[in-house]
C-alpha cells in the first residue's frame, strides 16, 4: 500500500499534467485592478487640505468612506551611462505639490453613481462640498487572466471645483 506523502505526490503531478495538456502558456501577473473612485486635488487646493471624504451612493443606498490623501509625485529621468540594452539608466521620484488618494469600492456597479466630495482645513472648515455624478470605467488588468474592475476618478481644480474625469 502507498503512503500519504507517495499519494500526495502523485496527486500532484496528475494535476499538474492535467493543467497544462492541451493549453498554451499564459501571461498571469497576478495583479489585479483596484474597484473604487480614485481623487486628485490640485496643488493650490491641496496645500490647505488635510482630511476628506467620498459620500457615494447607488440602487438607493449611501455609504461615507475617509480618503486618505497623500503628497502626489510624478517620476523624473536622469541620464543613462549609455545606449546599450546593458546599461543603467535612473530616475527619482519628485513632489507635484498635489495630493491623491483612492477609496476601494469592491462591489461598484458600472453604471452612475452619485458622489459626494468633502474635503476639508485644519480647522475642520470645508473646501469643498460638492456632489456629482461619477460613471465608472471597466479597467482591465494586466496580462491575459482578467481581473478588469469598474474605476471612476475625481479632480478637484485650483478653484476647488471636483469633477468626474475618464
Amino acid at each position: 500500500m502507498a503512503s500519504g506523502s507517495s499519494l500526495l505526490a502523485a496527486a500532484l503531478t496528475l494535476t499538474t499534467l492535467a493543467g497544462c495538456a492541451g493549453t498554451e502558456a499564459r501571461v498571469c501577473p497576478l495583479i489585479a485592478v483596484r474597484q473604487g473612485i480614485g481623487i486628485t486635488v490640485d496643488e493650490a487646493v491641496a496645500e490647505r487640505v488635510t482630511a476628506g471624504e467620498l459620500a457615494v451612493c447607488w440602487s438607493g443606498s449611501c455609504r461615507t468612506h475617509t480618503v486618505v490623501l497623500e503628497p502626489s509625485t510624478r517620476v523624473v529621468d536622469e541620464d543613462c551611462t549609455g545606449s546599450g540594452s546593458d546599461d543603467v539608466c535612473a530616475a527619482h521620484a519628485e513632489p507635484t505639490g498635489e495630493k491623491s488618494g483612492f477609496v476601494d469600492l469592491p462591489d461598484m456597479p458600472s453604471d452612475p453613481v452619485e458622489v459626494t466630495v468633502r474635503l476639508t482645513d485644519p480647522a475642520g472648515s470645508r473646501i469643498v462640498n460638492q456632489r456629482l455624478t461619477l460613471d465608472p470605467t471597466l479597467v482591465d488588468g494586466p496580462g491575459e487572466c482578467g481581473g478588469a474592475g469598474e474605476q471612476g476618478r475625481i479632480a478637484v481644480d485650483a478653484e476647488g471645483t471636483a469633477r468626474a474625469v475618464r
